[in-house]
């Protein structure tokens, strides 16, 4: 059976994609007849719909519901239209608090039909360009997270304590439209159609206070295209920086005989020796002395500047040593303690630790408080599990800190009192294990010694429990192989349905007219692998019907869990004059065959 990515939400095998990219099978200069193809277009509804802003409402007011009474088709011919459109949209801005220091951070919300384009060029775009980007760039890419950048850091660190920190000051609202442009052309995306709607994105203005306001630079934070974009746009700085150091740290580049001429020569010919880590506009490089610390930010402040348009905040940038100072990097602090030379482990002059800052744990505790006193006015299952949310967010994050255990330890001491106190009140104690092997699987240990706190069947996560995990810290020299981005922990595809069969579905639901009906047909049958819901045996994909379990008649939706499997003769014979007789050809589902004849 092929195997299918986990990107790969069965319209487009985005592996497949990869693979023709790195191979030159596809024409750069023809992109855009992909950007409207019906598959991709309703790989980027699916996506669309599991977005965590689909209900924002755009300028015009319009929302993911927007796109429902339209059919896959139908959606694909919009697309087209509005990628050749000259003119576009305005974005709406709002404002959203940017930490504690009482700064706002603007947020551009587009139309849903911009999001639809937006993310149709980011589904053909992306792949293509995971061909081209460097290892050091981590930031907003698939299989990529803060945990390898913050891996790389520690492990480099132990060799080179000097760290540069480069602050880009308003860096998504600077980007120029001109270097963007210039920039996609550099890396090889060579259709006219995609770059001018990228240039006119870029250019678009917003809506603020009911006023127009044209904004020639830009791109809107919280838009799709947003990441790719300022990813390409410092892609020629990686490629540069990279040349500059990194390629002399890499082993599998051989220069010289061995690791002390290659020394000698550097040295010799004054080259700076250092390894840059970028996460977004968050851009780190790691050097052994303050000199050559120095001299890359002098030629880095120089390149961005002049070659990429962009501005330096002179006030964090910074050259931090971090065997005498501490360093803030991606919600974690970082410094320096010269290791135990009595321990054979240690091979290295310093050993690198990073720690929970003060005010981030002020934060969490602040934030605890706040959950903590929801639960207490109102115990139910929803305060409950934004509070276990919260609580999973964090630890899944800060897992990999050498004091991960201590941290979160103090943070559930100072909220100890408000904790305990909300929870014996509210929800029961309970010593059974049931609960603990159902719902935690050994993932997180909300129980003590005695017991656990369970609310309506759901237990309740505590803080300073947690499970510290050593692999983020011992990660093998902080590097992330990656041949594939979208092959990467990849799962076989569940037999029973194969990627025809997926393909059929496809190719007959383009033209239902409702978009969603068309998604969650596909996916029920996949989801129950061709299963009958009442004669549980496998029906053929060309058999296949979707039934609504409610009429939509009788208030019924399109929901996922409104649908089931049914064969093209149980399907007839339901909605016949005679349903009855679908007792006597499945007496084991009795009771299911009456729950459906009772809600026709």
């Amino acid at each position: 059976m092929k195997k299918m990515s986990t990107n790969n939400i069965y319209f487009v095998d985005m592996e497949q994609r990869f693979n023709d990219f790195s191979s030159n099978k596809i024409d750069l200069r023809a992109l855009h007849v992909m950007v409207y193809d019906i598959n991709n277009v309703a790989l980027a509804l699916r996506q669309l719909s599991k977005s965590k802003g689909r209900m924002a409402l755009g300028p015009d007011g319009t929302n993911i519901k927007t796109l429902e009474p339209y059919s896959i088709a139908e959606l694909a011919e919009i697309v087209k239209d509005r990628l050749f459109q000259k003119k576009m949209d305005y974005v709406r801005r709002t404002y959203i608090p940017k930490g504690k220091s009482g700064k706002m951070r603007p947020l551009g919300i587009c139309s849903i039909w911009d999001k639809l384009v937006e993310k149709c060029i980011q589904l053909v775009v992306e792949p293509y360009c995971e061909t081209k980007f460097v290892p050091s760039s981590f930031g907003f890419r698939p299989q990529v997270s803060t945990h390898n950048a913050l891996a790389k850091v520690k492990c480099q660190c132990q060799t080179m304590p000097y760290v540069l920190s480069v602050d880009l000051k308003d860096y998504f609202g600077t980007i120029d439209p001109d270097v963007a442009y210039r920039e996609l052309w550099h890396i090889g995306v060579k259709d006219q159609v995609i770059l001018n709607y990228i240039y006119r994105f870029v250019k678009k203005g917003y809506f603020e206070d009911s006023c127009k306001i044209e904004d020639p630079h830009g791109t809107p934070q919280g838009s799709i295209l947003g990441p790719l974009i300022s990813n390409v746009y410092l892609h020629r700085f990686d490629v540069w920086l990279r040349d500059q150091g990194d390629k002399w740290h890499d082993p599998t580049v051989k220069k010289f005989h061995s690791h002390g001429h290659k020394r000698e020569n550097m040295e010799r010919t004054n080259l700076k020796i250092g390894i840059h880590v970028r996460y977004a506009d968050d851009i780190l490089v790691l050097c052994k002395d303050c000199d050559d610390a120095v001299r890359f930010k002098y030629s880095i402040t120089k390149y961005l500047i002049g070659r990429m348009k962009l501005e330096i905040n002179e006030e964090k940038t910074k050259i931090y040593d971090l065997t005498h100072e501490k360093m803030k990097y991606l919600g974690y602090e970082f410094y320096a303690f010269k290791r135990n030379r009595k321990n054979p482990q240690h091979n290295v002059k310093y050993l690198i630790a990073n720690s929970l800052p003060k005010a981030k744990a002020d934060e969490i505790v602040e934030q605890c408080r706040v959950l903590l006193r929801a639960i207490r006015k109102s115990p139910t299952y929803q305060t409950v599990h934004d509070w276990n949310t919260y609580v999973v967010g964090l630890h899944n994050y800060y897992k990999g800190m050498n004091k991960f255990c201590d941290d979160f330890s103090e943070i559930g001491w100072r909220i100890r009192k408000l904790f305990y106190h909300t929870m014996s009140k509210r929800v029961k104690f309970t010593t059974e294990q049931s609960y603990k092997n159902n719902f935690m699987q050994g993932a997180y240990r909300t129980w003590g010694k005695d017991g656990y706190y369970c609310f309506d069947n759901y237990p309740v996560f505590e803080i300073l429990w947690a499970n510290w995990d050593s692999g983020l810290i011992a990660a093998p020299k902080g590097k992330v192989t990656r041949e594939n981005p979208y092959a990467y922990g990849e799962k076989k595809h569940k037999p029973g349905v194969s990627l025809e069969e997926i393909g059929y579905l496809v190719e007959t639901s383009t033209y239902i007219k409702n978009s969603r009906l068309a998604m969650f047909r596909i996916s029920k049958y996949s989801s129950v692998k061709g299963v009958s819901y009442l004669s549980g045996e496998r029906v053929p994909v060309d058999e296949y019907h979707c039934h609504h379990i409610i009429p939509r008649n009788k208030g019924g939706t399109n929901d996922f869990n409104n649908l089931c499997v049914l064969s093209e003769t149980e399907h007839r014979i339901l909605h016949s004059s005679s349903p009855e007789r679908l007792y006597s050809m499945f007496p084991k589902k009795i009771r299911r065959i009456k729950a459906l004849i009772d809600a026709l």
